[in-house]
């Protein structure tokens, strides 16, 4: 057993860790469902007061599920432009990469259902604002709100819904995804089908081939499978306890720690960080182009931003597949994106002025752009290159 430790990446392993996050999310959520309250009038209580005081450990396992959603996101992010800086999304990889963005929507589902059911004043105004966006949906707009909220605002109805989602619904699609994107089902059957009496059953190629392949040299595979993902995820997990022990509040607004009161509206609202970058694409269109109206514009701009995200591998006519740093239009391209969802969501925590509106509307057209942009770089530099 050889452990070489020079080409060792944290990053590479964010996928099994984020699997890990997931464990201790589901676990620590148990815990938290058994003694919650869905609510409008005893959901903060039942939190702030039941769990965190009189529940023994309660504490301890909503920072788990505090700091671990935070984590999760902070590694979803990474996962994912990781995936794009090198191209993951191509040729083979294209349904790992739209099976992984089903998922990546489904995580900001069960994300912005979870900020909600503290009934926090933040959390609350948070979801009034963020459903009253489906209003924007043409035709039936007004009749998906209603639906969602099952209330003209925010209510009881409208907590139960989202607790259903987040504990029973959202998980079970989340575990599916988490299979299908992990290509379980066809490991377990190439596991169980691959083995005889002898032992490894030899493939056809090898058995009918006419060439001799030249021998390849034998990878230290129980090093790179098994050690390296364990010793990343133990590393990862002394920071994280070490934040659910010490730095606990990183995960909580101080705005979500008093109850919600529909009568006093926040001068400023945000929901979780990783919303930030799409609540300012929302507002940074804040004048009206002709008939249209900045609000349906800054839908029209979220929604582009994501559906280009989906379909990277269609977007992307660049026929090779390799990292950005080696595809100088593409990477250009990357940076550019990671400079706007940075800049986005650092804009959207910060209170709403002239100057950050006008810097959200640089921002946003940027981002809706590049994606325009993606096909006619990519071509351009596929045919340079040939």
């Amino acid at each position: 057993m050889n452990l070489k430790l020079s080409n060792f990446n944290i990053l590479l392993y964010t996928g099994t860790i984020m699997v890990i996050v997931c464990l201790l999310l589901l676990i620590s959520g148990i815990f938290l469902a058994m003694h919650y309250i869905p609510d409008a009038n005893q959901a903060f209580e039942s939190v702030h007061t039941t769990i965190m005081h009189e529940v023994d450990y309660g504490w301890l396992w909503r920072s788990i599920h505090a700091v671990g959603s935070t984590f999760f996101f902070l590694l979803l992010y990474i996962h994912l432009l990781g995936m794009l800086y090198f191209g993951f999304y191509k040729h083979g990889k294209t349904k790992y990469w739209y099976n992984g963005m089903v998922l990546y929507f489904c995580c900001m589902v069960i994300g912005f259902t979870g900020y909600v059911l503290p009934m926090g004043q933040m959390s609350y105004w948070a979801a009034q604002v963020i459903t009253s966006l489906l209003e924007y949906i043409p035709g039936a707009g007004e009749d998906i709100v209603l639906w969602v909220r099952g209330d003209f605002s925010v209510s009881g109805i409208t907590l139960l819904r989202f607790y259903t989602l987040h504990i029973v619904v959202m998980p079970f699609a989340i575990a599916l995804m988490i299979l299908v994107h992990t290509d379980f089902i066809k490991w377990y059957a190439t596991t169980k089908l691959s083995w005889n009496r002898k032992g490894l059953h030899v493939s056809k190629e090898e058995r009918f081939s006419k060439h001799v392949l030249p021998a390849k040299e034998p990878k230290p595979f129980f090093s790179n499978a098994v050690l390296k993902p364990l010793l990343a995820s133990t590393l990862f997990l002394a920071f994280f306890f070490y934040c659910v022990f010490f730095q606990s509040s990183i995960a909580f607004d101080a705005l979500n720690l008093t109850p919600a009161n529909p009568a006093d509206t926040p001068s400023h609202i945000y929901p979780e960080w990783y919303f930030l970058w799409m609540l300012q694409l929302l507002k940074s269109f804040f004048f009206d182009i002709g008939m249209i109206k900045g609000s349906y514009i800054g839908m029209i701009s979220l929604v582009v931003v994501n559906v280009g995200l989906l379909l990277m591998p269609l977007l992307d006519r660049n026929p090779r597949r390799i990292p950005a740093h080696q595809r100088p239009y593409f990477c250009a391209w990357f940076w550019a994106l990671v400079l706007s969802l940075v800049a986005l969501t650092i804009l959207g925590k910060l209170p709403t002025t002239e100057l950050t509106l006008w810097l959200g509307f640089i921002f946003s057209t940027l981002i809706m752009t590049l994606f325009i942009l993606l096909p006619f770089l990519s071509q351009k530099e596929a045919h340079a290159k040939s």
